[in-house]
């Protein structure tokens, strides 16, 4: 019986989601198989065998959480390593990041409506520190986020670490706000724990955020291509 490695197929397809979305990344497409050979050679595979194995392992919850998570990111440090339009960028970035005393975890997580847990696009996702927008690594990471369709409800950032006002605590609040004219504004605080400087690996996962339609909306628009 023919098998196939699960993993495999999703890695595409994210990558290729995650290329298609974003302007800045169309001078990069051509190292295409590079980021996929980079994130299959970090995550474990996953072999099924027929059509029915495919479609019950792409709906198991876990797999598409955590796994999903994890390609997700690696995606984008794939990216970040061969956009050589950037190399000059992230040798500066790598100079100014062995000065810091500490470094903030990566911030990964998801957020849908709450009643048919269906993808928000369009989404404003704003990470504040002290009601500012929080300063990130480098521009690969954005703040604000908007959500779409392409990143299936994640969202994520990678916040820089400010010496002179994080340096006191071992743990640092942020607040991440959510906007879209359809939906009640929430908000939500997340409070991190301040990694040593060579912890460049570690990652934060926030739970689940779902968000209510505002009074008089109904939730056509998210079914809609």
């Amino acid at each position: 019986m023919e098998f196939f490695n699960l993993i495999e197929m999703i890695v595409k397809d994210i990558v290729d989601e995650v290329l298609a979305k974003e302007e800045d990344f169309k001078n990069i497409k051509f190292h295409r198989n590079d980021i996929i050979a980079y994130v299959l050679n970090r995550v474990p595979p996953r072999y099924v065998t027929g059509e029915r194995g495919i479609i019950h392992s792409r709906i198991d919850p876990r797999l598409k959480y955590q796994e999903h998570t994890d390609i997700l990111f690696l995606t984008y440090e794939a990216i970040g390593l061969f956009a050589k339009r950037r190399a000059t960028e992230i040798d500066e970035n790598r100079s100014e990041t062995e000065k810091l005393s500490g470094l903030i975890p990566h911030m990964i997580g998801e957020v849908l409506e709450e009643t048919t847990l269906s993808i928000i696009p369009d989404l404003k996702i704003t990470l504040l520190y002290e009601d500012k927008p929080a300063e990130m690594m480098d521009l690969g990471w954005k703040n604000p986020y908007i959500a779409a369709k392409a990143t299936r409800g994640y969202f994520h950032f990678w916040p820089r670490y400010i010496d002179d006002k994080m340096g006191a605590d071992d743990h640092v609040e942020f607040q991440i706000k959510f906007e879209h004219p359809r939906f009640e504004p929430r908000s939500v605080k997340v409070r991190t724990k301040v990694n040593k400087k060579n912890d460049l690996g570690n990652t934060q996962s926030i739970p689940l955020i779902l968000l209510k339609l505002k009074e008089g909306v109904t939730s056509d628009f998210l079914t809609k291509d």
